[in-house]
């Protein structure tokens, strides 16, 4: 899935409802602001109902925790994957763990901020998925659309495992004896 920033569509929506923290009295996280940018998939017509933030730190101007967020809890048959998490194939800091718990509280106790992110996904998806909208092209290109296009490295023949794949609630190979899901997947 290719996720895309909000404020490539929306620059002024982005920045007026663009979610801050700023921690106050928080043993970890510095007392500075944190700002919570957004990015939807760009794939047409797939309904994620997802949304990936990357918290950048005001103060270092980096991102210091990337999390993923989906609207509703996975149901079957990935029901046992958390509904929200840190990404693992994006950056994180050491504050990325404090920065999750801040978020998971927002977004429990402001039910206005959980409404937020569904309005823009579905502002972002009616542009994704509409190639007559004047925006499309700046998230899918013509040959995106095109259904004769073919990748210039096609997918080649998968793979077969010497072993069963580990499942989520196995204990993790690398041997910390917790779950899998809750160590290094």
């Amino acid at each position: 899935m290719t996720m895309r920033p909000f404020h490539l569509l929306f620059p002024e929506l982005a920045e007026r409802e663009c979610r801050t923290l700023r921690p106050m009295n928080h043993e970890r996280l510095p007392s500075r602001r944190f700002l919570f940018l957004e990015a939807y998939c760009v794939e047409p017509r797939c309904d994620c109902r997802r949304v990936l933030l990357s918290v950048l730190d005001e103060g270092t101007r980096a991102v210091a925790a990337t999390v993923n967020h989906a609207f509703e809890p996975p149901g079957p048959p990935h029901g046992d994957e958390p509904q929200t998490f840190l990404d693992p194939l994006n950056p994180q800091s050491e504050m990325a763990g404090d920065l999750l718990a801040q978020f998971q509280s927002m977004i429990t106790h402001d039910p206005t901020y959980q409404a937020r992110l569904e309005r823009h996904y579905l502002a972002w998806k009616a542009v994704v998925d509409d190639p007559a909208h004047p925006d499309h092209h700046r998230v899918r290109s013509a040959l995106h659309d095109d259904p004769t296009f073919r990748a210039a490295f096609p997918a080649q023949t998968p793979l077969r495992r010497g072993e069963p794949r580990t499942g989520a609630n196995d204990p993790c190979p690398c041997g910390s004896g917790r779950k899998f899901k809750k160590c290094c997947r």
